[in-house]
């Protein structure tokens, strides 16, 4: 792995680190993504806008991009909750969702927009966001689409990370770019609709 896309910044030996001023290094990134972009971001306005030294900022992250990648650590959502094992497949797919589909607080939808931007120039950027973003909630909904071939409420033959994609695609689209209502209305609908695609023939 790149070592851009490091969760977590190195830890240095010595005195603990104090966690208010990382919260506020974190939050001041976050704020400034918002604002101006990957691009822009520098280590010294974080700094400035957290109320700290730029050595304090450099001492835990050594690089914008490290920085950033814990920050989307910090603004993601938590993983989906463990679904009870009767929860029929299309319900636990609607529940996965539901962090997904929450509206976005604060600046984090122009975060997410400027990302996208500055991912189409910068590999190590990209995988990182898609390390940070992507992977865990995909893992998460891998896991529950097999287990609905286990419980055959889907057919063995659907690709698992391609439904993945069909479900999350519609909320990108219109956080991004439709700017559509992103609802528990949609999860239902997209997993509806999805599901009616992937269950064997007469499960509908």
């Amino acid at each position: 792995m790149n070592a851009g896309v490091e969760l977590s910044a190195a830890r240095a030996p010595g005195r603990p680190r104090d966690p208010q001023v990382d919260r506020a290094i974190l939050a001041a990134t976050l704020e400034l993504l918002g604002e101006d972009g990957f691009d822009r971001l520098s280590i010294e306005a974080v700094a400035a806008r957290a109320g700290v030294g730029k050595t304090t900022v450099y001492r835990r992250w050594p690089s914008k991009i490290r920085l950033v990648v814990d920050a989307l650590t910090a603004m993601k959502s938590p993983a989906p909750a463990v679904v009870a094992e009767d929860m029929p497949t299309r319900e636990a797919l609607v529940r996965a969702m539901g962090s997904f589909t929450k509206p976005h607080e604060g600046s984090a939808a122009r975060v997410l927009a400027g990302l996208v931007d500055a991912m189409s120039r910068n590999e190590e950027l990209a995988e990182a966001v898609r390390t940070v973003l992507v992977a865990e909630r995909e893992r998460s909904l891998v896991a529950l689409i097999d287990r609905g071939k286990r419980r055959r409420e889907i057919r063995p033959d659907v690709d698992a990370r391609l439904m993945v994609d069909v479900l999350g695609g519609p909320v990108v689209l219109r956080r991004l770019i439709t700017g559509g209502p992103v609802n528990q209305r949609l999860a239902h609908a997209i997993v509806d609709l999805v599901m009616d695609g992937a269950a064997p023939s007469g499960a509908q």
